[in-house]
């Protein structure tokens, strides 16, 4: 910890973004004043560049989750792969992206930067898919997989820091919802054309429209400027996810988004099949997600809105609460469209967690460690998408589809006892001068 100290990290009181009592600073002044700083050579800065400038990279890459998600499934399982060997596929990416995401995170602070984060992975991501439809050995996919889920996830946990390092202090909430909230029109965008054009899930098709998407995810991330605020003295080791591991407000923040993810990834793995045993059919599976996503949209801006008016804890309380209504209300479906008003509720659960989290982490850790931070948050997410996806099929088979959205809500409800209990509320972050 001694070295820590020395570099002008916290001490031992645990404070990970101490205050800033200066006044007068660029960093202290509204946006519309740091648009016209000076630097210190005397030399006008450019404007700043604005966190919406991401939306355009979260909406195509949105557009080839919605393409190839839930559908590389359908293709593996033609090829006669079993259930058990699709599950474990899913779950390697996972995995692979769970498990690098502190090491890129802590990568991305070292050098400084998120853009070539971002390109690189997001058109690794198209090669990968314009070579997909030739594997055919578990070996070659399972490589695929791990692949994916790794340039996926540091794809999305540079973007996250880019669009944080370009937010004004006082909207960091509003600011991530209106960059993401272009991939939910992406995703909408996307599954409309599936159901208007079915052969674009025809292979090979679905998967060189889903490179296109991530190659033009790629691309677009570069029209947003980073900010050179960003520049700082110190270099961050590459431990940087050790020590926010040891910071008591990091490790209880992950512990409720990891039972809340379980609960929530295990639900959306078992909608589709749900819709089928209450009788739908692919019209009725892919309404059920443009439902849920096209709810999602304004709730996530205006529940964005109030994060940064009202503090984190109180959007968060309001998933804590919905998720198990949410649970058992899928449990009491009888008819496929049941499941559709059910689906409304995504909105105050996914809506909320997409955003809140990420301005959570953003207040808690020093700005040098954003990214490190937004990367704990992903490799959180990604545990937890190994995870509930695979205890939602064991319980489907042992107490039925039903039983299973019941099982699920225990770690909704263990996920809101630890949220009243041991998540306090953060601080609003305050620009670094540096």
């Amino acid at each position: 910890m001694a070295s820590w100290r020395k570099n002008g990290y916290p001490g031992a009181n645990g404070d990970l973004k101490p205050e800033r009592k200066g006044l007068g600073t660029a960093a202290s002044e509204p946006p519309a004043v740091q648009a016209f700083a000076v630097s210190e050579a005397g030399e006008a800065r450019p404007p700043a560049p604005k966190p919406q400038l991401v939306g355009p990279f979260y909406l195509f890459t949105y557009a080839a989750v919605a393409v190839l998600g839930q559908f590389v499934s359908v293709y593996l399982r033609d090829l006669g792969f079993g259930y058990a060997t699709i599950g474990a596929l899913s779950a390697i990416a996972a995995t692979a992206g769970a498990l690098s995401q502190s090491i890129a995170g802590a990568a991305s602070d070292a050098v400084r930067r998120r853009t070539p984060f971002v390109l690189c992975a997001s058109a690794l991501l198209g090669c990968l898919y314009l070579v997909y439809p030739y594997a055919r050995s578990v070996f070659s996919f399972a490589a695929l997989h791990a692949a994916a889920g790794l340039l996926s996830y540091t794809a999305l946990t540079a973007a996250a820091s880019l669009v944080l390092d370009l937010a004004p202090a006082a909207e960091t909430s509003r600011s991530f919802a209106s960059a993401r909230v272009w991939g939910s029109i992406g995703y909408v965008a996307a599954m409309v054309s599936i159901v208007i054009w079915p052969e674009l899930l025809e292979p090979p098709k679905m998967f060189y429209a889903g490179a296109a998407f991530y190659f033009a995810a790629g691309l677009a991330v570069l029209v947003a400027r980073e900010s050179g605020a960003f520049v700082q003295e110190r270099r961050v080791s590459m431990r940087a996810g050790l020590f926010l591991l040891r910071q008591r407000r990091v490790v209880v923040l992950l512990s409720f988004c990891f039972l809340y993810w379980v609960a929530l990834q295990g639900s959306f793995s078992l909608v589709a099949l749900y819709v089928k045993y209450l009788g739908g059919g692919r019209a009725m599976m892919a309404s059920a997600w443009i439902v849920a996503a096209t709810i999602e949209m304004p709730f996530m801006l205006w529940l964005a809105r109030l994060s940064d008016k009202s503090g984190r804890r109180p959007v968060l309380l309001v998933a804590a609460a919905a998720l198990p209504l949410r649970l058992v209300a899928y449990a009491f479906a009888v008819e496929p469209w049941h499941v559709l008003p059910v689906q409304a509720l995504h909105g105050v659960t996914f809506g909320i967690m997409v955003v809140a989290p990420m301005a959570y982490m953003n207040d808690i850790v020093p700005d040098k460690l954003r990214a490190s931070g937004q990367g704990l948050v992903n490799a959180c997410l990604a545990a937890s998408s190994a995870i509930g996806p695979l205890l939602a099929g064991i319980l489907g088979d042992v107490v039925g589809l039903r039983g299973a959205f019941l099982g699920l809500c225990v770690f909704a409800v263990a996920a809101a006892f630890v949220l009243l209990l041991l998540v306090p509320e953060s601080r609003l972050r305050v620009h670094e001068d540096v």
